[in-house]
């Protein structure tokens, strides 16, 4: 039985869709679609009800992709055992939220192409909720985001936090320090609805009894600091993506009673028995954050080495 067959099956059982998983192997999907046939014929059975949406397995399907996945990861062990390490190829495709992106994403990057040198990398830059449906489809392969993802065949792992504060421009009309009831009396700005600093917002003020005057959201770091920069607003960021800025003097941190969550990382990513190329990129994103949190541990927080998140 054809290896490669096995690998395709078992991510066309994963992502449910052939054209998801041309995308994923880099195939065109007539060569999913003739991947798929043989091995049909060759097990003389249908591995998938073509009759529905979601593409599920027959029950020849599931049966087979019990020892596909052994299989694979046998193969995998042997041989790297025969043939020790080898250098990782192929197209990485990484979705990762601005937080990142203006933290620890430049040394990340540039050590992943120094340890992978053979690696095509293809970055996305998304909030978490898009990219959690971007993995779903299989458009990408490895997150580092905010929020696990709970399904099958997906794995989360702890990626450290960054300390979010209460941030306006230093030439706002506000003064250094605000209780929470006056802090909310100006027009406040955090991420989208329903990411985790808005989210930990609304928690925030209900649970200490007061409400915004005002809430205004806005999906870009830039723009949110553009924002701010131009009316008497505050937002709530991670100190760590505007500390050039603090430092230059343009933003400063309003001292308030009441501190805003820190803003918690996650790795999310689908397994691959073959290639164990997602798991190389998590475990280079884990050592990156253990790093810049050595070097700035007043904003930030360490990964925890315990492994998979359980939820």
């Amino acid at each position: 039985m054809n290896i490669r067959f096995l690998e395709t099956f078992l991510w066309v059982a994963r992502l449910r869709s052939f054209k998801a998983t041309a995308g994923k192997l880099n195939l065109t999907q007539a060569a999913i679609s003739g991947r798929i046939a043989a091995l049909e014929e060759e097990v003389g059975q249908q591995l998938f009800d073509r009759g529905m949406r979601d593409l599920p397995l027959t029950p020849a399907g599931r049966a087979l992709l019990f020892y596909a996945e052994q299989m694979l990861e046998l193969e995998s062990n042997m041989r790297r055992t025969l043939r020790g390490p080898e250098e990782l190829r192929g197209l990485a495709r990484i979705g990762i939220v601005e937080s990142v992106v203006h933290t620890w994403f430049a040394p990340f990057i540039k050590r992943l192409q120094e340890t992978h040198p053979g690696l095509e990398i293809e970055l996305t830059t998304e909030s978490t909720r898009r990219l959690h449906d971007l993995l779903r489809r299989g458009v990408v392969d490895v997150l580092l985001q905010t929020d696990p993802l709970i399904e099958r065949d997906v794995r989360n792992r702890d990626l450290g936090a960054l300390e979010q504060g209460w941030i306006c421009s230093t030439d706002a009309d506000i003064p250094e320090r605000l209780s929470l009831a006056e802090l909310v009396e100006h027009p406040l700005v955090t991420f989208p609805r329903h990411s985790q600093p808005h989210l930990q917002l609304l928690d925030l003020l209900m649970h200490q009894g007061v409400q915004a005057s005002r809430i205004h959201f806005v999906s870009s770091i830039f723009a949110c600091v553009q924002l701010i920069r131009t009316n008497q607003s505050i937002a709530t960021l991670p100190i760590a993506t505007v500390r050039d800025q603090i430092s230059a003097g343009k933003l400063r941190v309003v001292q308030c009673d009441v501190q805003m969550p820190a803003l918690k990382l996650v790795a999310t990513w689908r397994p691959d028995p073959v290639a164990s190329l997602s798991e190389a990129v998590v475990t280079l994103a884990m050592d990156e954050m253990h790093r810049y949190a050595s070097a700035w541990p007043d904003d930030t927080t360490p990964p925890l080495d315990s492994g998979v998140l359980v939820i």
